[in-house]
């Protein structure tokens, strides 16, 4: 007998409007919150937060979820492009029995005064704002600010407020505290000693692409399916680029918050074990 699927909460009337309206931009998820086509049907494919054919209305979301609980645990809005939207996702600081909420979470709730709702685990909480000066993420292992080309489980399960208000500044605050700059090394670089054939190296090393994206910086840039997205918390399979500078320098970049230490030393150390072992090195632990 099968165990009982995993339901994730969703009380659409606390849901704002503004997220509701407008263009299509939802999508339904699994229960380890990869992002599926919310098909009324009940089949299940794969949803990109980058690929607006993949998202559908709030509409057909809903209808999705609640006529197929064997195949949808959830519902999620992605943040488009053109969206000047922002998520705050803060983990484990939530106790699910008391409702009890950690100092600093309560204080970045406080200080952004938006939209916010409780995170499906009912251990952590989500806060909605609109920054149009925040256009790229911030991520660390309990804290993860995204705009733009990401997608957020929506539960309805309503904290603070019911509208999102704009809070540019004070977001910028929180994202210099949590994320300060660090010195970097200013020594001029003059290019690698040897360039690779990027494309040809991740062909060896069977590393699944899944675009190729234009770049102001880099000469070639591809989405690729991350060596380690069984780590990711969401199973959410956008957001890991490999790429390669004019100079022949190259990097690998994934925003998932178990990730974002990684760099391409420890990307080519996984893939050279597929091109010259033809195994991957042991995954598991964080980098140290």
């Amino acid at each position: 007998m099968r165990d009982e699927p995993t339901r994730f909460s969703h009380y659409s009337e606390n849901v704002p409007d503004e997220l509701k309206t407008g263009a299509p931009a939802w999508v339904c998820c699994d229960e380890v919150k990869v992002p599926l086509v919310a098909v009324t049907s009940g089949a299940c494919y794969a949803a990109s937060s980058t690929d607006p054919t993949t998202w559908r209305s709030y509409e057909d979301a809903v209808t999705a979820w609640r006529e197929n609980e064997w195949s949808f645990a959830g519902i999620g809005r992605v943040i488009t492009l053109e969206e000047a939207y922002v998520g705050v996702d803060i983990d484990d600081v939530r106790d699910p029995d008391t409702g009890e909420l950690a100092p600093r979470a309560f204080d970045i709730i406080e200080r952004l005064d938006s939209y916010s709702e409780i995170s499906p685990s009912l251990t952590g909480v989500k806060v909605w704002v609109k920054a149009p000066s925040v256009t790229r993420a911030h991520v660390k292992a309990d804290l993860e600010v995204y705009p733009r080309a990401r997608y957020l489980i929506v539960t309805g399960l309503v904290l603070r407020d019911t509208e999102i208000a704009v809070r540019d500044d004070e977001i910028a605050a929180i994202i210099e505290e949590e994320f300060p700059k660090v010195d970097r090394d200013r020594t001029p670089y003059n290019g690698p000693k040897r360039v690779i054939d990027l494309l040809e190296y991740l062909e060896r090393a069977s590393v699944e692409i899944f675009s190729e994206l234009s770049d102001g910086a880099a000469e070639r840039k591809y989405g690729v399916r991350c060596p380690w997205v069984d780590d990711h918390t969401d199973g959410d399979e956008s957001g890991t680029y490999v790429g390669q500078y004019p100079d022949g320098a190259t990097f690998f970049q994934c925003w998932h918050a178990h990730c974002a230490s990684r760099r391409w030393q420890e990307f080519k150390a996984y893939a050279d074990s597929i091109i010259y072992r033809g195994r991957p090195r042991r995954l598991t632990g964080r980098l140290r």
